[in-house]
């Protein structure tokens, strides 16, 4: 009997803390962020062009990719963006701790959905931004500010379920 009580409890804890975690795991609640403003900035794109806030913000949405040659999952997502960008969506590209001769290589390899790339190679952009990696894309609303981030790569369940309401 001893022994039953001794199984017994530490296995109902653990239905209940799994139950807990399976139920926020799964539930259908949509994934919104904070909007936070933009961080300013002067940087050049991948073909050496002056580019600031000014620039970029033009009153409407936008959508923010961080990537870079050295990073997989931004190889594996590139398919997806290349169709985004015939939907007539302008996606930024930020080049995140990468080089230059090597990024601008690969788009010409892989094509280029980017509408301007940002050349960050030290990441302070980044940095500002909050990135943890690559890839990591960012929807940017008329107000020049942040209103939905996605870590990870983006895909169509994504874009559906993350971004596309946002911007209708």
């Amino acid at each position: 009997m001893k022994n039953i009580k001794l199984f017994l409890i530490p296995s109902v804890l653990f239905l209940i803390l799994f139950s807990i975690l399976f139920i926020s795991l799964t539930s259908s609640k949509q994934n919104y962020i904070e909007p936070s403003y933009f961080p300013s900035f002067e940087m050049s794109d991948l073909n050496g062009k002056t580019i600031n806030n000014d620039f970029l913000f033009a009153g409407e949405y936008k959508i923010m990719n961080v990537w870079a040659t050295w990073c997989v999952n931004c190889k594996l997502e590139h398919g997806f963006l290349m169709s985004l960008k015939e939907s007539q969506i302008k996606i930024i590209g930020l080049n995140y701790k990468d080089n230059k001769l090597k990024a601008k290589k690969w788009l010409d390899q892989y094509g280029n959905p980017y509408w301007i790339s940002i050349f960050d190679p030290d990441g302070n952009l980044g940095m500002e931004l909050g990135v943890s990696g690559a890839p990591e894309t960012y929807l940017l609303n008329k107000e020049n500010e942040i209103i939905q981030k996605h870590i990870g790569i983006i895909d169509s369940n994504i874009w559906n379920k993350k971004f596309k309401n946002l911007i209708q």
